[in-house]
């Protein structure tokens, strides 16, 4: 007689169901969702292009905060992988001491020239915090791991820079002048490949947001600081025409010296694309 227990079947471990936990498994976004989602958050922040047309909708902030819950809709619902939302890499802060050197220029130009009422600034700081996370979150966020699936690094970063620099045209209806929307386009190319290089070299769109928000309150800070002490318009014209080039040069050119090794695939916040 055999007493010797029977062998105990294996325990398998389980398997979790699609339907189980509380959120869906993230997934990258194509370029044809991108392309959509893109279409319609241009809609709603072009909405402040024309004011004359569309009301009190068209007022500052309402667009860029119409875009910003839009997207924020769109993240809720599908779950996107790939937009770096994370914190930065630690110790990647240093390697972004050129473009900070700018802000506190901003500031001290700004004093110099006669700070604007308490009450604009806090109203511009305000606009500001809603376009640096509209645009990081479209641009930065979106738009380039989707075209990196389709492209290479240099073309995904260059095409991606040079949407978000065209997308600056449309001041042009707001401002009724072209060419001071040119110029600020063609310096938000070279913007854009800095904000670009800070997602890609410290592995988070985060930075990028705050920098975007900084810089555009510096400048436009100063633009106002200009606008109150010009009589004929022309220190308006330096700051809308000649200082986006003067300044965004270096920044630009840094840009390209971060991204210098982009080709080897190490960078922290790239996702798989093209080799």
């Amino acid at each position: 007689m055999n007493d010797a227990p029977e062998p105990q079947p294996e325990l398998q471990p389980l398997r979790p169901s699609a339907w189980q936990g509380t959120g869906r498994p993230r997934r990258p976004l194509g370029l044809v969702g991108a392309l959509v989602v893109f279409a319609f958050w241009l809609g709603l922040s072009s909405l402040g292009f024309l004011p004359g047309t569309f009301g009190p909708i068209a007022q500052a902030p309402v667009p860029q905060a119409l875009g910003v819950g839009f997207l924020l809709l769109c993240l809720l619902a599908f779950r996107w992988s790939d937009l770096a939302l994370g914190l930065p890499r630690p110790g990647t802060q240093r390697i972004m001491w050129l473009p900070w050197l700018y802000l506190p220029g901003f500031g001290a130009l700004v004093v110099w020239v006669g700070t604007p009422p308490a009450i604009q600034l806090i109203g511009l700081f305000g606009l500001m915090v809603w376009i640096a996370v509209s645009e990081e979150l479209m641009f930065r966020g979106i738009l380039f791991p989707a075209l990196r699936r389709r492209l290479r690094i240099w073309p995904a970063m260059l095409l991606t820079s040079v949407v978000f620099g065209l997308v600056h045209l449309g001041n042009g209806l707001e401002m009724g002048d072209f060419r001071p929307a040119a110029v600020q386009s063609v310096a938000a190319i070279s913007t854009g490949l800095l904000l670009l290089a800070m997602r890609l070299r410290r592995g988070s769109i985060w930075p990028a947001v705050v920098y975007h928000l900084l810089w555009n309150f510096g400048a436009f800070s100063l633009e106002l600081a200009l606008r109150q002490q010009g009589k004929d318009g022309a220190p308006a014209l330096f700051s809308l025409m000649i200082l986006p080039l003067i300044v965004v040069v270096p920044n630009g050119l840094y840009a390209l010296w971060l991204l210098r090794h982009a080709r080897r695939g190490d960078l922290p916040g790239d996702v798989p694309g093209a080799p």
